[in-house]
């Protein structure tokens, strides 16, 4: 398998987990590189493929007879099988973007082949579906190989993007897809999350975090593939003979990890949604009402009024929100004294900072990095 991304490490860390319960595994470190099948391959007594090319797929199950498959779109004809439950992702992923208050929703993978990203189509459709919503498919190719560098696809996505109605939750079918869904948002000026909401599937931290802003994903918790792929291969140097049912394991996922993509206050007025926007952006500049009306051409009263009917807050209350949630996390670094986060979120003295995040935290600044201080060991 290959370990270059977070999927192919989980599974490694199961798969490694296991083998030292047993004391008795070795472990074929080749086997975490690229390989082909015209590859000089080291005998091996079982196989657990993870994330590579049908062909080397293929050229392993010949060699062994003894393999295991950690892959949504494995057949459980050919072999055991041990997979993310792509259905329950999807569906999750919509129960996660209706909780957000959007009325509108689409996905983005139609057109990738494979099991995997029509099984998450299919529970996220019919979970809206349910619920008396829509979804709306991409009819862009979504990029492979040579696009991801040459972005030669991106005008599509963009004009794609463009005509979807707003605001709007995305549902990627993984994390790559909804990275590359970002950054064609952030070069068509598509504000995230407020014009438009995007969560992937997988939680592959480094995609999540690297993307801007940082991108929500269905958790997986690929080590429990390995991990049960390994005990399977287990049963299988046993002796065992399996099941119908034992030969497909699907594995439901554990939550969504919830990041600023996903972060949204769905409201229908364009004005309203570019004020939140602007808020998000610079409320820690620091940043009055009087700024924001500068940014979206309005009447004060107006967008006063249109805020509290619509979010039940006033701007003013946005502002200090926004700011006491970005000294919340920087609370949480330790090597940051509580004067200098008081000025990075914009307050002019730490007397301010003190009040206000008593007033919507409910603790001071001082108790609040205690009880989140990690325990020690």
């Amino acid at each position: 398998m290959n370990c270059a991304n977070e999927f192919g490490r989980e599974i490694v860390r199961g798969i490694t987990r296991y083998a030292n319960l047993q004391r008795r595994w070795v472990l074929f470190k080749d086997l975490q590189g690229d390989l082909k099948p015209d590859t000089d391959w080291p005998a091996f007594d079982g196989a657990i493929f993870a994330g590579v090319p049908w062909l080397v797929f293929q050229h392993g199950l010949a060699r062994c007879p003894r393999v295991v498959h950690c892959s949504g779109g494995g057949d459980p004809d050919l072999c055991p099988v041990v997979a993310l439950d792509d259905d329950a992702a999807g569906a999750m992923a919509a129960e996660h973007l209706m909780s957000c208050r959007l009325k509108r929703f689409a996905y983005y993978g139609s057109q990738v082949q494979g099991w995997v990203a029509a099984k998450r189509l299919a529970g996220f459709r019919r979970t809206l579906e349910s619920n008396g919503f829509s979804c709306l498919e991409s009819n862009t190719i979504t990029p492979e190989s040579k696009e991801w560098m040459s972005h030669s696809h991106r005008p599509a996505v963009i004009a794609w993007l463009r005509s979807l109605p707003k605001p709007i939750g995305i549902l990627a079918v993984d994390d790559s897809t909804a990275h590359d869904l970002a950054e064609a948002c952030l070069e068509a000026d598509i504000g995230i999350p407020d014009h438009v909401a995007i969560m992937g599937v997988n939680n592959d931290e480094l995609l999540c975090e690297s993307a801007w802003p940082p991108l929500s994903s269905v958790e997986a918790d690929y080590s429990r593939m390995g991990y049960m792929g390994a005990k399977i291969l287990d049963r299988l140097f046993a002796g065992e003979t399996l099941s119908l049912e034992e030969r497909l394991v699907q594995l439901p996922p554990l939550e969504v990890v919830q990041r600023q993509s996903t972060n949204v206050l769905a409201v229908n007025d364009p004005n309203v949604a570019d004020a939140v926007r602007y808020i998000r952006e610079h409320a820690c500049d620091p940043c009055t009402v009087e700024d924001v009306l500068r940014a979206v051409p309005v009447g004060r009263r107006w967008l006063e009024r249109q805020f509290v009917a619509q979010l039940g807050k006033s701007p003013h209350d946005l502002i200090s929100q926004e700011r006491i949630e970005t000294a919340k996390r920087l609370l949480v670094q330790q090597d940051l004294n509580i004067l200098d986060i008081a000025g990075r979120c914009g307050y002019s003295s730490d007397t301010s900072f003190y009040s206000a995040f008593r007033k919507i935290v409910g603790k001071t600044p001082s108790v609040y990095r205690r009880e989140a201080a990690p325990a020690k060991p």
